[in-house]
């Protein structure tokens, strides 16, 4: 039987993020228009917009929390 893992969504600040940054996946969930507009990203995330997450939610690494973001 396959196990799950239930999820915990809630919303964070920066000032409790920056101590944690080395242990958490970044997620820029922009669409790719809003991203091409604005091209900053937090270093080292990945560009997973919210179009195109059902197909590739399983190449997101499992063995760290994930934060997302958007505008």
């Amino acid at each position: 039987m396959e196990s799950r893992t239930k999820a915990s969504i809630r919303r964070i600040g920066i000032d409790e993020l920056m101590p944690r940054m080395k242990n958490l996946v970044f997620i820029d969930a922009r669409s790719t228009t809003a991203l091409a507009r604005n091209p900053l990203q937090v270093p080292g995330a990945v560009h997973v917009s919210v179009k195109t997450f059902d197909e590739k939610v399983g190449l997101l690494p499992r063995d760290r929390a994930m934060v997302t973001y958007c505008t």
